[in-house]
């Protein structure tokens, strides 16, 4: 029996040995770490049956528990295929229902249909922590393990086109359709609260992951069309060595022009350098340096001590002033720390006559920077103050513009 049968079946030993266990996982929807289950659910945490949801509590794969639906016949509302657009898609929809099944006073219906969004919340993060995983594992230890120049470039792509459809889901799932839904109603916090915890802490994790792996896949795919016009020519090389394998190199002396294979030789790099050991460099260096123009030498000479220099009455003094976008900031800040509520800077420079020339987008990026300048560290000026960024809907979910419309300002209570 060869080893990967006796791994298989050491595996279906352990299913069976903790078949009570994975049982209250799928019928309870997760099971608890408790001292007499401790050592088994880490075995099984190990061999990847079970996945930590929350502080000690821990669920079933997702694929596990698919197959235990399928041999079960359990039926889920608008279960779908592992299909990141197709799953997220799903979400909306049992929202819609949840919505539903509480205006129809339909309790247990909205019981069914908000663990039906629980479950698929979570299954969706662990199948996008698991691509993630899967195919940075993949860019940086086995990617483009393979023979010829062709299929780097066809394995390269493709793995692209997968890290692009992760960015897509990423970018769905920090949009208005779910995450808008979601916050603008006190119905739905149970269901912000899931998916809060297992998407959205989990989101910057995942687009930093998302860009490392682009980038190497990108820096990969650059070098692969560098390389690729040397392949050809080197491919062309071989070749007519082999139509040819009688073939000598002439004498440089005879060769008229440069040969096809070697006509993207860059050439050699020379430096000059001079040879001070002839005479005649030495020479010509010489008349080089007399050419050169002396340079000026200034000594200045120290003040006797005791001598007055002058109170400057004579020199003209330069009062420096602010300039309107440092006054109109100054005056900001002392509206600010006097107002009872967070006060607007774009509505507060409107109100102000004198400073009605100066631009809206200067003023507010002024601001911006100001606040930031001056609010740095535990001894920043801006330390008592509380603010606020005012940001416009997003052209693009994946432009990665921040538009800020406003800054509030208002004093800590």
């Amino acid at each position: 029996m060869s080893q990967s049968a006796d791994s298989i079946i050491s595996y279906l030993e352990l299913l069976h040995s903790n078949r009570h266990l994975i049982a209250a996982a799928y019928c309870n929807g997760g099971v608890g770490m408790e001292e007499d289950n401790q050592r088994r659910i880490r075995q099984l945490q190990q061999h990847r049956v079970l996945i930590p949801y929350f502080q000690d509590d821990y669920r079933l794969s997702p694929s596990l528990g698919r197959h235990l639906d399928e041999v079960f016949q359990r039926q889920r509302s608008y279960a779908v295929g592992a299909n990141f657009g197709e799953l997220i898609n799903r979400l909306p929809q049992l929202i819609v229902e949840y919505i539903n099944a509480s205006h129809e006073n339909r309790l247990e219906d909205q019981e069914m249909y908000g663990s039906d969004f629980d479950v698929g919340v979570f299954e969706l993060a662990s199948l996008v922590n698991n691509e993630l995983l899967s195919l940075r594992v993949i860019t940086e230890n086995q990617f483009a393990n393979v023979r010829t120049l062709a299929e780097k470039q066809r394995q390269n792509e493709f793995y692209l086109d997968r890290a692009e459809k992760i960015g897509e889901a990423i970018s769905m799932l920090e949009g208005d359709l779910l995450l808008g839904t979601l916050e603008g109603s006190t119905l739905l916090k149970p269901l912000f609260v899931v998916y809060q915890h297992q998407i959205l802490a989990r989101l910057q994790e995942w687009r930093a992951t998302h860009l490392d792996i682009t980038a190497v896949l990108k820096a990969f795919l650059y070098r692969l069309r560098q390389v690729e016009p040397e392949a050809r020519r080197l491919r062309a090389f071989a070749h007519f060595l082999r139509k040819n394998p009688d073939y000598q190199l002439p004498e440089i002396d005879s060769i008229q022009a440069l040969p096809s294979w070697s006509s993207r030789f860059a050439g050699l790099r020379l430096k000059v350098h001079p040879d001070l050991s002839s005479s005649q460099t030495r020479e010509s260096l010489v008349d080089v340096a007399k050419a050169i123009p002396a340079a000026k030498i200034i000594i200045i000479k120290e003040r006797v001590a005791g001598h007055p220099i002058g109170d400057g009455s004579d020199k003209p003094v330069n009062v420096i002033q602010p300039k309107p976008v440092q006054l109109a900031f100054h005056r900001y800040l002392e509206a600010a720390s006097s107002a009872l509520k967070p006060l607007s800077a774009v509505s507060w420079k409107r109100q102000q006559q004198e400073f009605t020339e100066l631009d809206d987008e200067a003023w507010l990026l002024y601001t911006i920077h100001a606040i930031q300048m001056l609010g740095k560290g535990p001894k920043g000026r801006l330390r008592e103050f509380q603010t606020k960024r005012r940001e416009a809907p997003r052209g693009h979910p994946r432009s990665g513009n921040i538009v800020v419309t406003d800054i509030e300002l208002w004093k800590k209570a």
